[in-house]
């Protein structure tokens, strides 16, 4: 595992990489979803590398041998897909369609599990 500090820094791109890729949707941008979707992938990546910190979970950091994808990468993928499905879902965008909902929450899921393999 990494420092906390690197959770913090990385959490942050992560937010910013979410939010400028569904920047470009004009459906994300109506009424600041990009913003929300982006606060919440900051929100989703601390609260998941902080969870593996303190669990010492070093396990999940093993890249599968083809695919070069570990299940903390996934993991940071999934977490923030489900937190901005159900934000959005149930909070926010109760009107909307669901496929505009998990469409958005998809794109910002799959930006962290992309980070998350570099980082």
């Amino acid at each position: 595992m990494y420092p906390v500090s690197v959770t913090y820094i990385s959490a942050v791109m992560a937010g910013v990489l979410a939010a400028a890729a569904l920047a470009i949707w004009p459906w994300a941008r109506r009424r600041g979803r990009f913003a929300i979707a982006g606060v919440l992938t900051l929100v989703s990546w601390i609260a998941w590398h902080l969870l593996l910190n303190a669990t010492r979970a070093t396990g999940f950091d093993v890249d599968a041998p083809v695919i070069r994808v570990s299940w903390e990468d996934v993991g940071s993928g999934v977490v923030t897909l489900f937190l901005i499905a159900l934000i959005f879902g149930l909070v926010t965008e109760r009107r909307e369609a669901a496929i505009r909902v998990v469409g958005a929450a998809s794109i910002a899921g799959l930006v962290a599990l992309i980070l998350d393999v570099f980082v």
